[in-house]
């Protein structure tokens, strides 16, 4: 280990006065180039520790399909590790929308709903609606909002529908069914590189109000 930390400690030297070091190469093409594996035992730091004030400027070092390591610019990539879309649906029907396709992969991407809003087709988001099943305001239906992957296509899916029931509107005498405007705030998160997935937890509450969980693996 001491070898190891002198030849480390003479190559960070060395840097200062040549512009390239090169090892097990003679034609480095880096301030630092490495030709083969590196094991390091410990701890080793690239720069002081300290507050950065360019952090805003940096970039992550990402693998290519040819295991080449490289700069990840979010400006010119497919894909950020966080991406953020609003979905936005027009006339839906009084059922809903009911098991939407986005065909983004369930291999690759982690999805879900972080909010919705909605309203009377045409009326905007202050369009006054409810999730009604009576002429009576005394009996009114709850609604589910979320994604889900479907294993037959191996895609995510987004739903929006009341339970039972279906979408209505108060026309100033009674309650009848009416088209929507939906718009789903969805996050969609790269698998491999932010997001990792966990095994689903089942627990029985026995009844009760409250209870105890084990923490998903890692936590």
């Amino acid at each position: 280990m001491k070898n190891i930390l002198s030849i480390l400690a003479f190559t960070i030297s060395t840097v200062a006065i040549y512009a390239q070091v090169g090892i097990n190469t003679t034609t480095p093409s880096s301030a630092l180039d490495v030709n083969g594996e590196v094991l390091i035992e410990g701890s080793f730091y690239l720069e002081s520790p300290g507050d950065n004030t360019a952090i805003r400027g940096s970039k992550f070092l990402v693998r290519t399909t040819s295991n080449v390591l490289s700069r990840y610019d979010i400006d010119i990539s497919k894909y950020g590790p966080i991406n953020y879309v609003e979905f936005a649906f027009r006339n839906l029907s009084a059922e809903g929308l009911l098991d939407y396709d986005t065909k983004i992969s369930t291999a690759d991407y982690l999805v879900s709903i972080q909010g919705y809003s909605c309203g009377i087709a045409g009326a905007g988001r202050t369009g006054s609606i409810m999730p009604s099943s009576s002429v009576s305001t005394l009996n009114i239906e709850g609604y589910q909002i979320y994604a889900y992957p479907n294993p037959s296509t191996g895609t995510w899916f987004l739903k929006a529908f009341v339970n039972n029931s279906t979408w209505q509107r108060y026309n100033g005498t009674t309650y009848v069914d009416t088209e929507i405007d939906m718009w789903l705030n969805v996050m969609i998160y790269r698998k491999g590189f932010i997001a990792k997935e966990q095994n689903s937890i089942t627990v029985d509450m026995l009844n009760l109000p409250a209870g105890v969980a084990l923490p998903p693996v890692g936590f």
